[in-house]
């Protein structure tokens, strides 16, 4: 597939699985809105893999090879749903957008992968970027802020994710690869949550009093951001740097920003408009770099 399509597909289905979820935040708990999307996802590419291999995907050796799953989905995913909850779509997903840079950094610590002058100063940018889109416009908000350092967290959880899957998908197949981490994910989950709704009922999963059409929009979002992304961000992963892949997530907050807008009605201030424009920046110029 062309890497330009495949940019447009994972980036149109991680930005706009990004607005879905917070839509679908409004209705439906954290926890359980989590364990439905992951459940969709699993589902939706243990059905394609079946389909393609007479068989289903679930075995022991399948599974072992899904480690990088305990990132990306569990981690990435328990922590990003949290930090959602007390954020804006918008911010979510232009934070989100700091992986590109990230991964560039943790690829050429641990992959070895080329790190030059023109790649540190746009880290330093998309850096300045980030302080710019938490500070909004000066004003005080310990719940967002909150809610943002979360998010920058679940993003360092998604690019070990990435160093992981790198070092796998020259050896498994994208496909039984991608279903074998949401599987690792979703059981990492369900074991988290369970545990600590024993500590605290918030983390509770109830699917009481779900509305029909919320639960279209959480099993949609599911597939979308959970089976779909990660099957094509794989795909491209086979064939680029892990820091190259990573440069088309530049795209992922103009769809996410733009489903946002039109979705939810959600307008980012000045500052943050800023912030997210010295990320994008840096991201589209740092994607055309030559790949190393």
């Amino acid at each position: 597939m062309n890497n330009i399509l495949l940019a447009l597909s994972y980036a149109f289905c991680w930005g706009v699985g990004q607005t879905l979820t917070k839509i679908a935040l409004s209705r439906i708990p954290a926890t359980t809105l989590l364990i439905i999307q992951l459940l969709s996802g699993v589902a939706f590419l243990a059905v394609i893999y079946a389909f393609k291999h007479q068989r289903f995907p679930f075995s022991q050796t399948t599974l072992k090879q899904g480690v990088a799953g305990v990132f990306e989905p569990a981690l990435t995913y328990m922590v990003g749903i949290i930090g959602l909850s007390l954020t804006t779509a918008s911010n979510a997903t232009l934070i989100g957008a700091s992986e590109v840079i990230l991964t560039i950094l943790f690829a050429a610590v641990f992959l070895g992968e080329k790190l030059t002058r023109i790649k540190f100063l746009l880290a330093g940018t998309s850096f300045l970027g980030l302080v710019l889109l938490m500070l909004r416009d000066g004003s005080p908000n310990n719940a967002s802020f909150i809610g943002d350092l979360l998010i920058l967290l679940s993003t360092v959880f998604a690019v070990v994710y990435v160093l992981v899957s790198k070092k796998q998908i020259g050896a498994v197949e994208p496909l039984r690869l991608v279903v074998s981490q949401q599987s690792v994910g979703l059981v990492m989950t369900v074991v988290c949550f369970g545990l600590l709704s024993t500590i605290d009922s918030r983390y509770e999963i109830s699917i009481a009093g779900i509305e029909p059409h919320f639960w279209l929009l959480a099993i949609t979002s599911g597939i979308l951001h959970y089976a779909l992304a990660f099957l094509l961000y794989l795909i491209a992963l086979r064939n680029l740097p892990a820091s190259q892949a990573a440069f088309f997530i530049a795209l992922v907050p103009v769809f996410g920003v733009a489903s946002a807008i039109v979705l939810i009605g959600e307008h980012p201030t000045a500052v943050q408009w800023l912030g997210a424009g010295l990320i994008i920046a840096s991201s589209y110029y740092a994607n055309r770099l030559a790949p190393s």
